[in-house]
């Protein structure tokens, strides 16, 4: 009995665990569970108090106040007001009204407004008094109107109404955004379509934005003039809103004037603009003039035009090619790449004879786009696996390692050609290459690979000798050390080895989520992820959100971000380059390439590091380009606490495609760490280049 109770008890505590994590299914249930952690400390607390948030009823509202009068830690106080808010409740709106007044923290003031919106008639009243009485500035304002947003009542309409009449300049701001979800109403129209030509930018903007999102008729005309009205440097919220505007009626505007505005607009050719796209390219004379003028138009515009013509219509698709065909090989490889990816686009019989000219005559650079965008149309085909055979024995480093790496990516693969490839390549003089050849010994997992890589054991430094120990390891599941114990070892049991499977599963983690800390020995880590490069670039966010608390210090995530990257810098050896690129709406650098970390140099870089501040929104997309830009990186840290929001790109899928093209035939590994949670877009961008990543709460 003892023995069954013994293996039992493990057993039952794993089970309740999920069923502890389930939330509640009755308001009953959410105060049964809550009455058990009543006593219990604030972390305790915690979840019962926000389950109970989803469930109505007097004793529940009881519970949520008397939760409120006894918050202390400011988390806390933000779980009780968002769980209190989130239903509407008899009696809390003074409450929400106290809680709002004592916030310091734009998350509490959010949540309070966003309660208060949910109380109908009084709790709209008390964010229309808040914005009389106190004149609110700044996080309060934009949290007091956001909320009217969410009321969305003819009361709350006439309140955001009555502020933007009545504020100035950029004040008028948090009040149009309250008003955007308003459509086909005539008077907030009317006001709209005044704004959108205000001399104030910005306010011009968000009016026009919300305009062309409702398909107001004058959007396309106001659009026109917006654009001509802009200022060098004006940002990319300014031309994304001109851009869908322009979309709605893209024959009626100047053709140039669409192409600049998508140029230089958030996600031009994102979810929310592909449909207008579409219909725009519909038209054959607008494919005419894209045709006739995108050779001369600038670099930037160039790979817009490019990529804009991968949007036409089935009937004009052949009379695209010869233009897309003269731009692959564009000296400015974003061009190249944005026309071969809009020729894949056409499909096969369309693209292929372009794309594999390229391949045959084109410059090293323009390899890796030609055999990507190739990649794409002729996975399938078993003649195209010969062909990344032969590139991977070609005359240029970029083209082996490209090939080498979209070999490894193949579903099927013939293991005694593959591991010839790899093996021949192992010992070539660019480390791409060599790094390539390593992780297609690894996709093989054949015994006869395991040779090649034990010659390499003592033959490789920093990255690549960690590259080589770990694709040993994933083939044998042993650590041996020198080239010497690898012989021995092979020579005794090779002959009758059977490669293991794969152990790159999920493992469980302690702690933070975090990956294994580093073996002894290894002094640099980066949020327990061992620094085995002499050539890395930490790329670190510096967004608004970075701001948010971290941990129970009273720091932020910013400052615990720092805190690491000045900490790793201080143990690099001195013989390391090392670079650092900070972003928020875009992207700054320590230095225009990688810098030896000498001590004069460590310093300068712990006092960039320490005066680094919190800003703007998250270019994921500008911060790996320029860390892209330097050819001698070969690993990136990646450190974001927030999915991309800003930039070429946003969505996660297209961004993480964008960022392994650009990897393809650099061989570069993105070890990747999220604060705030999971996230899978991080957690692909570490797995497509073989980098690993780190979560934290």
């Amino acid at each position: 009995m003892f023995l069954v109770r013994l293996v039992l008890l493990p057993l039952l505590a794993l089970l309740a665990a999920p069923l502890a994590a389930q939330r509640p299914k009755s308001a009953t249930e959410a105060l049964n569970r809550y009455e058990k952690v009543k006593a219990g400390s604030e972390a305790e607390r915690r979840r019962p108090v926000g389950d109970l948030g989803g469930f109505e009823g007097a004793e529940i509202t009881a519970a949520l106040l008397a939760e409120l009068e006894r918050a202390e830690e400011l988390g806390y106080r933000q779980t009780v007001v968002r769980a209190l808010g989130e239903k509407a409740r008899e009696g809390i709106v003074p409450a929400l009204r106290k809680a709002l007044s004592e916030a310091t923290n734009n998350r509490l003031m959010d949540s309070a407004c966003e309660g208060l919106a949910r109380q109908g008639d009084a709790g709209v009243q008390a964010l229309g008094e808040v914005l009389a009485q106190a004149e609110p500035k700044g996080s309060l304002r934009s949290s007091v109107c956001d909320g009217l947003g969410r009321a969305g009542s003819e009361a709350a309409r006439d309140l955001l109404l009555r502020e933007c009449n009545t504020a100035g300049g950029r004040d008028r701001l948090p009040a149009l955004r309250g008003l955007a979800n308003w459509q086909g109403d005539a008077t907030v129209d009317d006001l709209r379509v005044q704004l959108a030509g205000d001399k104030d930018s910005l306010v011009a903007a968000t009016a026009l934005l919300q305009l062309a999102e409702h398909e107001h008729e004058k959007a396309p005309e106001l659009a026109a003039q917006f654009v001509h009205r802009l200022q060098p440097g004006a940002s990319a919220e300014h031309y994304t809103a001109a851009l869908r505007g322009l979309l709605l009626a893209p024959l009626a505007c100047k053709p140039k004037d669409l192409i600049l505005a998508a140029t230089l607009a958030e996600a031009p050719f994102g979810p929310k603009t592909a449909p207008a796209w579409t219909k725009a390219l519909g038209n054959p004379a607008y494919v005419q003039w894209l045709v006739q003028q995108t050779p001369q138009l600038g670099n930037l515009e160039r790979a817009t035009a490019a990529q804009a013509l991968g949007f036409v219509a089935a009937e004009s698709a052949a009379s695209v090619v010869p233009v897309l065909g003269k731009l692959l090989s564009d000296k400015d490889a974003q061009v190249g790449r944005a026309a071969a990816e809009s020729l894949a686009n056409l499909g096969a019989e369309l693209a292929v004879p372009p794309l594999q000219k390229l391949l045959a005559a084109g410059s090293e650079a323009q390899l890796p786009i030609a055999l990507h965008a190739l990649h794409r149309l002729r996975r399938a085909d078993p003649a195209w696996a010969t062909e990344l055979y032969q590139q991977a024995n070609g005359k240029t480093a970029t083209g082996r390692a490209a090939a080498l790496q979209l070999l490894a990516s193949l579903p099927q693969l013939d293991a005694e050609r593959a591991v010839a490839a790899a093996a021949a390549n192992l010992p070539h003089k660019a480390w791409p290459v060599r790094s390539a050849a390593i992780d297609l010994l690894v996709a093989v997992r054949a015994p006869a690979g395991i040779p090649a890589l034990i010659e390499r054991t003592d033959a490789e430094t920093a990255r690549l000798q960690q590259d080589v120990q770990n694709a040993l390891y994933e083939l044998t599941r042993l650590r041996l050390g020198d080239t010497a114990a690898w012989r021995s070892w092979w020579q005794k049991e090779g002959a009758s080895f059977v490669v293991p499977k794969s152990s790159r599963e999920p493992e469980p983690k302690k702690g933070r989520d975090a990956p294994k800390k580093a073996d002894p020995g290894t002094a640099a880590t980066y949020w327990d992820i061992p620094v085995r490069s002499d050539r890395v670039v930490f790329v670190v966010d510096v967004s608004g959100s970075m701001n948010q608390p971290f941990g129970t210090g009273g720091g932020t995530r910013l400052d615990e971000a720092k805190r690491q990257l000045v900490r790793v810098l201080g143990l690099l050896p001195k013989k390391a380059k090392v670079n650092v690129v900070a972003f928020g709406n875009g992207a700054v650098t320590l230095a225009d390439t990688l810098q030896t970390i000498d001590e004069k140099r460590r310093k300068a870089a712990e006092e960039w590091t320490k005066a680094l501040e919190c800003r703007g929104a998250t270019n994921v997309f500008a911060a790996m380009q320029r860390a892209f830009a330097d050819l001698e990186v070969d690993t990136i840290f990646l450190l974001t606490d927030g999915q991309p929001s800003t930039g070429e790109i946003t969505a996660p899928g297209p961004l993480a495609d964008a960022i392994a093209a650009w990897n393809l035939g650099r061989g570069v590994r993105i070890h990747t760490v999220a604060i705030g949670g999971k996230s899978d877009f991080l957690e692909r961008l570490a797995r497509d280049s073989g980098g690993e990543h780190s979560s934290t709460k």
